[in-house]
């Protein structure tokens, strides 16, 4: 098979248009389901919290987004390596793991406070 530039460039372009069909029909569909009475789906969970604007979920999906689409460019552009996924699986693993430890520490910290507060000050028992 004889592959000059002229059928690479077309190879990748092709590639490109599947990617933007994909995505397109993935945003459509998480829209549906955003707009469907019955879906438990709420797209502004990605970045609120309690119906307002979260800046760490905000700017994790933002980042996340950006990375996702470099990542992609990568393998379009035939650059892609094995360490490029290593990184990218790192990053996001990490980040998650360090979400999780950083709340559950918080949390314990809170119910600590409460616990201390609770201990200083017992309740006043009157004589009846």
């Amino acid at each position: 098979m004889d592959l000059n530039l002229d059928n690479l460039f077309k190879i990748h372009l092709s590639m490109g248009v599947v990617l933007g069909v994909v995505v397109f029909f993935l945003i459509a569909l998480l829209i549906v389901w955003h707009k469907d009475s019955r879906s438990r789906i709420d797209l502004k969970d990605l970045i609120c919290k309690d119906n307002r604007l979260d800046e760490k979920k905000f700017t994790r999906l933002g980042a996340w987004i950006v990375s996702t689409w470099g990542f992609v460019y990568l393998i379009l552009s035939n650059k892609f390596t094995e360490w490029y996924f290593t990184g990218y699986m790192a990053i996001w693993v990490g980040n998650a793991i360090v979400d999780k430890y950083l709340t559950t520490r918080n949390d314990q910290q809170l119910k600590d406070n409460k616990d201390n507060k609770d201990n200083q000050n017992p309740p006043i028992r009157t004589k009846e």
